[in-house]
């Protein structure tokens, strides 16, 4: 029988696939309620992807859901309370739909001094902790604050292990053994690299989340 990535690097459509596009679009939806409510100044946003990165004991996807926030090619530094702020954002928008999801870590990504959400010049991520993304979407006492700190204070040099306060993105589709499930595909297609990392932006401007 193909593995789970296999199937989901096929022709078919896996149920496991139709599973996590339904909770892209659920997160990506309250993502961009959110950011909108608070009027965030971003050019973009959304639940741009989640890469499956293994498979469990019981043959459940292992995932990392994607986010992403452009924050305008204007901007050549990022505000980091502004950086931090959205990153709440996005912890609370991922955690409900993903909660018994198998997830290795959420991958918050940041495009800036470019253009637009696919084609920004620079990325960097924040990676988060299943528990600090558990404790802080739970916990009423544990702010954004709070968050930042308990991520910059465990962060070392390594950008692929959460938490990482800053780092290098990482391009999931380019992995051997990983496939990235874009609201309706789930392959190494060009769609699929942008959303999945934005060190693969370039391409397909569109794929996965939508305008904040």
């Amino acid at each position: 029988m193909p593995s789970l990535l296999e199937r989901l690097l096929g022709d078919d459509t896996p149920d496991e696939q139709v599973d996590l596009e339904s909770r892209q679009e659920t997160a990506d939806e309250a993502l961009r309620n959110a950011v909108d409510r608070a009027g965030y100044p971003v050019e973009d946003c959304g639940i741009t992807a989640v890469a499956v990165v293994n498979e469990g004991p019981n043959g459940e996807p292992v995932a990392v859901p994607v986010a992403r926030f452009s924050l305008g090619e204007h901007v050549e530094e990022p505000d980091r309370d502004l950086v931090w702020d959205l990153v709440g954002e996005a912890a609370a928008a991922i955690h409900g739909p993903f909660e018994d999801v198998f997830v290795r870590h959420y991958d918050v990504q940041f495009t800036f001094d470019g253009d637009e959400l696919f084609e920004a010049e620079e990325c960097r991520r924040v990676l988060l902790t299943t528990d600090l993304v558990d404790r802080f979407a739970t916990d009423a006492g544990f702010s954004v604050a709070d968050l930042r700190a308990a991520v910059e204070a465990a962060d070392d040099i390594d950008d692929e292990v959460a938490p990482v306060a800053w780092g290098e993105p990482v391009d999931y589709s380019r992995s051997d053994d990983a496939a990235v499930v874009v609201g309706g595909t789930a392959a190494a297609a060009a769609a699929s690299a942008s959303a999945a990392s934005c060190a693969g932006a370039g391409a397909a401007a569109g794929a996965g989340g939508g305008a904040c």
